[in-house]
């Protein structure tokens, strides 16, 4: 039982004399005490065990009917070791005496007992148990102190205010390599590690940490804090895990960023390659096949076209391209792209897989899988400008949920990842450069020779997917690209309908053309009418909904932009389909998220056409919609 200082001093008392019991518990009440009378040593023992604190006093008369009294004060002392004892007998022996001597009695008093004499001998006992009651509490909060002293996880170091070190735990002998008697020979300055020595040298407490790095890489905070006059105590904490999560942090916070201005400028970029490449074709058809013209205009619309594969790349880093996903065995994938490497990386480059047995199946798009052998390959290569060693490996791989590989995380003890690793021996990276590697438009090659896109549509591709990217890396030493894919539990497929090729294009239908660019309003407005199609158009959702509402005629389809001020696509759409059931959906954006899709932008009366797109390309589509069936149709 652990010591609790009463508020009044009880007196526990064990007479078997009734009337002795009474007057003596009468007594101590009238001086202030808390009387516990007891008639036998058994109702003693009862009544002690289930006090919440042990009485201070014992007043124990030696002559029992059921019990020694001095086998009930060994049994009282096993209860509590704070509580004073006072014998009382009325037959006292010499044998007695020494036996209350060997139990730390505190006195042994002959009945009868002067009133006055009791209370000065309990006055006196009181004071004592008061003493051992603050000795045994001041004991185990020591105890507590030491207890946590000795498991903290910091390095705590205890030090005079000339540096030498009075006492250090656990955690400072395993940092410092030291026992404490070793520790206790040196000054502080020399046990700290070289980067945070400055720390234990000025002696002065401060109120923010100072931070220094070890040899082997660790981050440590030391901060010093006054715990008695000229002494100190030194905290250091390893903060290298908080230093990596704060860094991992802010590298995606950053590539967050990014991402979200490439998208921003691709959804831009987009609008204007449309109008480009639909007023390129509307140039082409009007002009003859001999005109000399006509190969300037497919100059224009050939570079056109490979604007548009920069913007699909920047959509892909940030993750706002419309992909379909499929269940992928990644050594069929490495087996089938592993002859196009072999031409892409030249004859002075090794190529090796290692490709692990009956890999796990993955969910992603096989393309796209393969534009990733393409593009760590190609980056393989350009670091190794004097022939070396390419090895791709795969395997399926378990990690732990918590964070054991950067990235990597999950709800279970542990999560199943199907593992795509690529190295090479080239000249490696800094840590700066592995920072930045991911960045839109960031390389290292020369002026000309690079776009700076391959390692950040790796990154849009494998983080859409939902896995993550880890680099393995020094300077001199070569670079490990590591991928993990969440393995593919649900192999349920999303399947399309195909775009069918019809004879005319052509149709008489009504369609809502609802577009924020000007100029691809105007120009989608143009292919449709051109065709025979009855068009209306709004600038935004809001605008949209006023002209459906004003037309009183059908409205057969609405061919919306998915991101719009005001109000957006999906929104319009569910407020148009409240008075129009019938009306069908084209969903036109070059900024368009999985989520999205999720949301409902894709089910099975839309379709979704990704800018930018030629004008035969869009009233294509335009007249597939309309021609299926309400509830089978789904594009993408």
């Amino acid at each position: 039982m652990s010591a609790k200082s009463p508020e009044s001093l009880s007196v526990l008392i064990v007479d078997d004399d009734v009337q002795l019991l009474k007057t003596t518990a009468d007594i101590l009440r009238m001086h202030g005490y808390t009387p516990i009378p007891a008639a036998s040593a058994l109702a003693a023992l009862k009544v002690s065990s289930t006090l919440g604190n042990a009485p201070c006093i014992a007043l124990v008369d030696l002559q029992l009917p059921d019990m020694d009294g001095i086998e009930l004060v060994a049994h009282l002392r096993a209860l509590s070791s704070v509580t004073e004892v006072v014998i009382l007998t009325g037959n006292a022996t010499m044998e007695s005496a020494l036996s209350a001597l060997r139990e730390e009695s505190y006195d042994y008093l002959i009945k009868p007992v002067a009133p006055d004499y009791l209370m000065a001998t309990i006055d006196r006992a009181g004071e004592r148990s008061k003493r051992r009651f603050a000795e045994a509490g001041r004991r185990e909060s020591e105890e507590r102190l030491r207890l946590i002293f000795d498991h903290v996880s910091d390095a705590l170091f205890i030090a005079n205010d000339t540096g030498c070190i009075l006492d250090a735990n656990p955690a400072a002998c395993e940092l410092t390599g030291m026992s404490v008697e070793e520790l206790r020979l040196i000054p502080l300055e020399e046990a700290l590690p070289e980067s945070i020595k400055s720390v234990g040298s000025s002696g002065s407490p401060g109120r923010h940490p100072s931070r220094g790095s070890t040899t082997d890489g660790r981050v440590l905070d030391v901060r010093a804090t006054v715990f008695a006059p000229g002494v100190l105590v030194y905290t250091v904490r390893d903060s290298t895990k908080q230093r990596r999560l704060e860094d991992q942090l802010a590298q995606s916070q950053k590539m967050d960023a990014v991402g979200q201005l490439a998208g921003g400028v691709a959804h831009d970029f987009n609008n204007l390659l449309t109008v480009i490449l639909s007023y390129s074709t509307f140039l082409q058809e009007d002009l003859a096949p001999d005109d000399p013209r006509s190969a300037d205009i497919q100059q224009i619309s050939e570079a056109a076209t490979r604007g548009a594969a920069l913007t699909r790349q920047l959509l892909t880093f940030s993750r706002k391209q419309v992909i379909q996903l499929r269940a992928i065995d990644v050594n069929i994938v490495v087996r089938e792209v592993e002859q196009i490497l072999h031409r892409l990386i030249g004859e002075d480059i090794e190529l090796v897989t290692t490709l692990g047995s009956d890999p796990w199946p993955i969910s992603g798009d096989n393309g796209q899988l393969e534009q990733i052998l393409i593009n760590l390959a190609v980056n393989a290569r350009d670091a190794m400008p004097n022939g070396g060693r390419i090895q791709i490996e795969t395997a399926n791989v378990e990690l732990p949920a918590n964070g054991g590989t950067d990235g990597v995380q999950g709800e279970a003890a542990t999560r199943e990842y199907v593992m795509l690793a690529v190295t090479d021996t080239g000249g490696g990276m800094t840590r700066e450069t592995q920072q930045r590697v991911f960045e839109p438009f960031f390389t290292t090659k020369d002026l000309g020779k690079g776009t700076g896109l391959g390692l950040s549509t790796v990154y849009g591709i494998v983080t859409q997917s939902g896995g993550t990217i880890a680099i393995e890396s020094e300077p001199g030493q070569g670079a490990t690209f590591r991928i993990y894919f969440p393995r593919l539990v649900d192999r349920s497929v999303t399947i399309s309908v195909q775009e069918t090729i019809r004879l005319s294009l052509h149709g008489t239908e009504t369609v809502l053309v609802v577009e924020d660019d000007p100029a691809l309003r105007g120009l989608t407005a143009r292919i449709l009418q051109a065709n025979g199609y009855n068009v209306l158009t709004a600038s935004n959702g809001v605008e949209a909904l006023e002209v459906a509402m004003a037309y009183s005629g059908p409205i057969d389809m609405v061919a919306t932009d998915v991101v719009m001020p005001k109000m957006g696509g999906r929104a319009l759409v569910e407020r148009l389909m409240e008075t129009r059931e019938d009306i069908k959906v084209l969903f036109m954006s070059g900024y368009t998220s999985d989520e999205v899709i999720r949301l409902g932008v894709l089910n099975g009366r839309t379709a979704f056409l990704q800018k930018p797109f030629a004008s035969n390309r869009f009233v294509s589509i335009v007249r597939d919609v309309l021609d299926q069936p309400l509830v089978a149709l789904s594009l993408a």
